[in-house]
């Protein structure tokens, strides 16, 4: 039996080209397909907001707390680490040490209490200079104004994160007060508070990030942090973040002076890495047992065509078909299946990915409807209205999900399908080339 024949006899299996009835078999391979398809829609939708979610968070870490490279003295042997002039002057050189910095930014880090007419919480206090703002509340930064003046702060000035004025109660104009710990020479440590004035309420998306940061500038306000404890360091940013940047921090190394050292984002985001890609790898293996259990149908489908086409089977294995042409017709058929679940369910998947933000308002809406209908009929005075149901809630989860598709992962997708839908379909296509004409048209 030639080619040809097996791929028509695999599209008559499959119904394509048959005048003959919708039998039960045909009417499996059809569920299969829809299987295929339905499970392909979450497993699309799971990727595209598994990698939004990774892609989202990490860039504002990445751009606004570790930088794409740290310059930085950890061991504390350079003098120049705990003095913010002369860290200031390290920083306006590094865009002389190599071609790819596009700007750099001193910071001195440290934490402290910070207190508002509401209460007081803990919160990180960072010293930068303009060119984190200058780059952060730019059009491509992931820092927005939320109230307020824009701006880096100037003397006498702070800006605080969206979460953290909203938990102690502050307003742009308003008074914070910041308490921090200064150690002495011997050892003594002595509480120390600053006041500024808001200068605007800012937000990244990320209320993990939100609700710590405290903003003041580098130049006039860094002595609000002891040197001793906190931690002081210059970020680096360069034209490719996510290109290799070993050359970058090979050209900084040979130039920067005694005691300093070079990190880049990787190192010093490793943990959060590692967490980010095993929950994506874990909801991806989800999505993918849910697919299995799909293609498993479409075995059984072909089982029941194989029962179901016997005497076909026996009639072209009388007048010369190889078992193999005719287990090639059955694998072809579950090709097929999966082909058909291919082209129905990954537009789909792709349509509710590009979608997903507003499927997300939607249902919030449909199910803070449905809880405020409920409370509505059997509350009483006494009763508190039910808190807003929130699926990504954004004290854990960014606000908006960014939407990106990878060609790459699709195909992947794609052909993992087709190929696992012809795999499954090997036991039904060699008991079908195992069938025994003559036992079967003597049973006819």
């Amino acid at each position: 039996m030639r080619m040809g024949v097996s791929v028509l006899f695999a599209l008559r299996l499959m119904g394509i080209g048959s005048r003959l009835s919708l039998s039960n078999a045909r009417k499996s391979l059809i569920g299969a397909v829809a299987g295929i398809g339905i499970s392909l829609v979450p497993l699309i939708a799971v990727l595209v907001v598994a990698d939004g979610m990774i892609e989202g968070i990490s860039g504002r870490i990445i751009e606004l707390s570790s930088g794409h490279l740290r310059v930085a003295d950890y061991s504390g042997l350079s003098d120049a680490s705990g003095d913010a002039g002369a860290l200031e002057s390290l920083r306006a050189e590094l865009p002389r040490y190599s071609a790819s910095i596009a700007d750099a930014a001193a910071e001195r880090q440290g934490l402290g209490i910070a207190i508002g007419p509401k209460g007081r919480s803990g919160s990180t206090i960072r010293a930068v200079s303009d060119a984190f703002f200058t780059r952060s509340l730019g059009s491509d930064g992931f820092l927005r104004v939320v109230a307020g003046t824009g701006g880096a702060p100037e003397q006498g000035e702070a800006v605080i994160g969206e979460k953290l004025a909203e938990t102690v109660g502050l307003a742009p104009g308003d008074r914070i007060r910041l308490l921090t710990i200064h150690r002495s020479p011997s050892g003594k440590e002595t509480p120390k508070f600053a006041s500024r004035t808001v200068r605007s309420v800012v937000s990244s998306g990320y209320q993990e990030l939100d609700a710590l940061w405290v903003f003041v500038p580098f130049a006039s306000d860094s002595s609000i942090l002891d040197p001793d404890t906190a931690h002081s360091f210059i970020s680096v940013y360069t034209d490719d973040p996510y290109g290799d940047l070993s050359g970058v921090r090979d050209e900084l190394l040979g130039s920067l002076p005694d005691g300093f050292d070079c990190y880049t984002w990787k190192e010093l985001n490793r943990s959060q890495l590692q967490s980010f890609n095993t929950t994506r790898i874990l909801l991806l293996f989800i999505m993918f047992l849910i697919l299995c259990i799909a293609s498993v149908n479409v075995s059984s489908a072909l089982v029941m065509t194989v029962m179901e086409r016997r005497k076909e089977i026996a009639i072209l294995k009388s007048i010369g078909a190889h078992p193999s042409d005719i287990a090639f017709a059955f694998v072809l058929a579950g090709f097929f299946t999966g082909l058909g679940g291919v082209v129905a369910g990954l537009p789909l998947g792709i349509l509710c990915a590009l979608n997903i933000n507003e499927i997300f308002s939607f249902l919030e809406q449909v199910l803070n409807g449905i809880s405020g209908f409920a409370y509505a009929l059997g509350s009483s005075s006494s009763s508190a209205p039910p808190a807003a149901v929130k699926l990504l809630d954004p004290a854990y989860y960014i606000q908006g999900i960014p939407v990106r598709l990878d060609a790459a992962e699709l195909y992947l997708v794609a052909a993992g399908t087709l190929l696992l839908s012809s795999l499954v379909s090997i036991f039904p296509a060699l008991r079908a080339g195992s069938e025994k004409p003559l036992d079967t048209l003597r049973k006819v």
